[in-house]
């Protein structure tokens, strides 16, 4: 009986997946020429992977921790410490440690050239308040007044009993709308507002919740005297950097949730659009006064300012991960030089190519001509690592370190591992009768799901790492996975089309001695490696019939 060819349209199609896998290749190699149009050589250039604290140096950041009520606890630090790791390493990957030290310090290393305000940025509690403004359009004092005695005042009165109606008709109506026996804080506050001085390099100012405050906006220095906090920022569910296009302006977008929504709903519900506002006060100072322009039920808000890209991405950062539940003070920072003598990184990099030779020596050994493809698959392996090391870098800061170039080098074993199965399956199957044609596309059926279930196995491992492990160990982890994906899409796309190519030339189709895939060195005799086995032949007949 006479079989039916198969339709060539079904036949895989080496050569066009080699070409477009290349391409591929090429293109990231392309967008990274692209990336470094705009930037200068040397350490700026996109062809330079970022490196970490270890192998490059950085900044070394020490604050030092004040408990704002009660002592610097173990639990309250560490807990400062998640929250400033957070801060500073939003993706898990730029390798900034931070640790704690003496009982009362945190020490930040951040690898890399010194970033403005990175110092600020850390050590800001992040106390994020609403709070109505009732009175505005104060002008700065030219000099600071001694307001001690006002404040005073200020701190005898229980402003707990001024409900969240009364300080809303405050604002709407006046400030003689308010209880008789807050008034006497009403003249303390104002008398504070007459002698505040503004600066442009930010305000010092005792932020309580439960108290009034005479703050500024420093972009502004309008000085306003606010009510106390009607919102907190515990309150804030999420905060997200956002660019509004049809103001062209950076904006950071707040999501409010409980309690904090039905105040918001019922804040900007009372007050009158365009006349009356409300504040965001950050660490006792203002970052924006809006106009309530309508209600918001949804507890969803944008704050509006002066932002760039690179302040409104860092005020969310503040706002997502939480307030520090310590203050903390900068008690010294230093630029750093790498930890790692010269001759560490040489000797660890040295035995990363003795174990990479070794490799290739027994593959050549072993599989003679067929090491080629292994020595081509791992050259087109370190090519596509090396580029998407360079744009991760590039797009969410990846750092490479020590303990990253040790997940690269283990990745290594995980992709040679790959073509030894697939090799293996194909010598199976030449035993087994098939031709060499025929037993590359039936090992590599074989071959692909151990070569599959294998890799799953490895990035499982690293994502676990990842998920649960700190600092450098994280990297290891992103490194082990980001090549093990890579190991992949070799050999799926480059290693197992370029042997279906191979197998059709004469000199690895007709079994050369050189080859790796002659009968001889494949066990297997009376027949060549291009023809079926008589056995094989007469299964296949059978089958047929």
């Amino acid at each position: 009986m006479a079989t039916t060819p198969k339709n060539r349209g079904n036949l895989p199609r080496p050569r066009r997946t080699l070409v477009l896998f290349l391409a591929a290749i090429i293109a990231l190699y392309g967008l990274v020429a692209l990336i470094n149009l705009d930037n200068k050589k040397g350490d700026d250039s996109a062809w330079k992977p970022k490196l970490g604290l270890d192998l490059e140096g950085g900044t070394r950041i020490t604050l030092e921790a004040k408990a704002n009520q009660g002592k610097v606890t173990k639990p309250k630090l560490d807990q400062a410490r998640d929250i400033i790791d957070q801060r500073v390493n939003a993706t898990g990957v730029t390798e900034a440690e931070v640790t704690t030290q003496s009982g009362n310090q945190v020490i930040i290393e951040i690898p890399g050239e010194r970033k403005a305000g990175i110092v600020d940025q850390v050590g800001k509690t992040a106390q994020m308040r609403f709070r109505l403004v009732w009175t505005q359009n104060l002008t700065s004092a030219a000099k600071k007044v001694d307001t001690s005695a006002e404040q005073k005042i200020i701190d005898g009165i229980d402003w707990s009993k001024v409900s969240l109606d009364q300080m809303i008709k405050a604002e709407t109506t006046g400030l003689a709308a308010l209880p008789k026996d807050v008034q006497p804080g009403i003249a303390a506050l104002q008398k504070q507002a007459a002698g505040f001085v503004c600066t442009p390099g930010g305000v010092q100012v005792e932020d309580v919740s439960s108290k009034p405050l005479v703050t500024c906006d420093t972009k502004t220095g309008e000085v306003q005297i606010l009510s106390p906090a009607v919102i907190e920022g515990s309150e804030v569910k999420s905060a997200n950097q956002q660019y509004n296009t049809q103001t062209a302006q950076w904006t950071v977008q707040i999501k409010l949730k409980g309690k904090g929504s039905d105040v918001f709903e019922t804040v900007t519900k009372a007050l009158t659009p365009a006349q009356n506002r409300f504040a965001i006060v950050l660490d006792g100072e203002i970052i924006t006064a809006p106009s309530s322009q309508a209600a918001i039920t949804n507890g969803v808000s944008e704050i509006t300012g002066s932002f760039t890209p690179t302040s409104s991405k860092a005020l969310a950062d503040q706002l997502k991960y939480g307030a520090l539940p310590l203050t903390f003070g900068v008690n010294g920072s230093e630029e750093i030089g790498p930890s790692l003598a010269g001759t560490q990184l040489h000797a660890g990099l040295l035995a990363g190519v003795i174990g990479l030779i070794l490799v290739v020596v027994y593959c050549l050994f072993y599989y003679r001509g067929l090491g080629l493809v292994i020595i081509g698959s791992l050259l087109v392996a370190s090519a596509l690592t090396y580029v998407m090391v360079l744009l991760l870098g590039k797009g969410m800061g990846f750092t490479l370190t020590l303990p990253g170039i040790a997940g690269l080098i283990v990745a290594i074993g995980i992709t040679a591992d790959s073509f030894i199965v697939f090799f293996e399956r194909i010598r199976d199957e030449v035993r087994d009768g098939k031709s060499l044609r025929l037993a590359v596309e039936a090992g590599w059926v074989r071959a692909r799901s151990t070569i599959l279930a294998a890799d799953a196995v490895s990035i499982l491992a690293a994502l676990t790492l990842f998920i649960f492990a700190i600092g450098v160990v994280r990297g290891f982890a992103f490194a082990l996975g980001l090549t093990t994906l890579i190991d992949v899409f070799v050999v799926f796309l480059f290693t197992k089309p370029l042997v279906s190519l191979l197998a059709r030339t004469k000199f690895f189709g007709q079994g050369h001695k050189l080859s790796g895939l002659d009968a001889a060195h494949l066990g297997i005799e009376g027949r060549k490696v291009s023809q079926i086995a008589r056995t094989a032949e007469a299964r296949t007949t059978g089958e047929v019939n």
